[in-house]
């Protein structure tokens, strides 16, 4: 479940945050130590992408950040050992807003070091149908990704505000970051999963009454403290 995110500006002043979720008065510090998830009913806050990349990368691997006035941020290192690019787009960014050259610089990054590229962004606004300019030309640079058979991993965060959607092209393994009993309880919706459309039908999460396109599909919900440890798991799967 997310709750409301604390502010960078707020929290150099606010030691206390209310979680929305359960209504209490959780201590910065506390938030801090448990990733930004409430103690008392693990409503999670969402995260700048400063903080994802303090806690996915391992310690002192972290290299080549690149980040821009567009909110967000790529970046290389190690998780779990195995290198990977890491490009992640800040909380609240609309389609638009996205850095398409800071994107496109990372999978330059994974091509020519050969290593895997991972995507983080948070689910699509509510009511906002606007495409990413760019998108046909992005899919096609990260389709080299495929031909080079170099893995690419979407994460998709903020899931519990906005249903699963979003405009950037989707990796070979699409990762929401929660659990799937968080979800409404929805009938399922088979449709052909994007990434992949002649291996597989897989259970679509959708959310009626919002119209946005496009809904995507799940292969996996993982709570974010066992993100990073899974991301490595994959990681050393597919350099296997």
């Amino acid at each position: 479940m997310e709750t409301r995110p604390p502010i960078e500006t707020a929290q150099s002043i606010n030691l206390w945050y209310k979680c929305t979720g359960c209504q209490e008065v959780v201590f910065r510090g506390e938030l801090e130590r448990n990733l930004y998830t409430c103690s008392y009913c693990d409503a999670l806050f969402p995260l700048l992408a400063e903080k994802r990349l303090e806690y996915l990368l391992d310690a002192s691997s972290v290299t080549n950040i690149r980040t821009t006035d567009a909110a967000g941020l790529t970046a290389e290192g190690t998780i779990s050992g195995h290198p990977t690019c890491l490009f992640i787009a800040d909380i609240d960014v609309i389609p638009t807003e996205i850095d398409t050259s800071l994107l496109l610089t990372s999978v330059a990054d994974a091509l020519e070091k050969r290593i895997p590229l991972i995507t983080i962004v948070a689910c699509q606004p509510n009511g906002y149908k606007d495409t990413l300019a760019g998108t046909t030309y992005l899919t096609m640079q990260m389709e080299r990704l495929m031909d080079a058979s170099l893995p690419h991993i979407t994460v998709l965060t903020e899931g519990e505000g906005h249903p699963l959607a979003t405009h950037l092209p989707l990796g070979d393994l699409v990762i929401v970051e929660g659990t799937a009993t968080s979800q409404k309880p929805v009938s399922p919706n088979l449709q052909p999963a994007p990434h992949a459309p002649e291996e597989q039908l897989l259970t679509q999460i959708s959310t009626p009454g919002i119209g946005n396109e496009p809904d995507i599909n799940v292969d996996c919900y993982i709570p974010r403290e066992a993100l990073s440890e899974m991301l490595g798991r994959f990681l050393k799967f597919f350099s296997a």
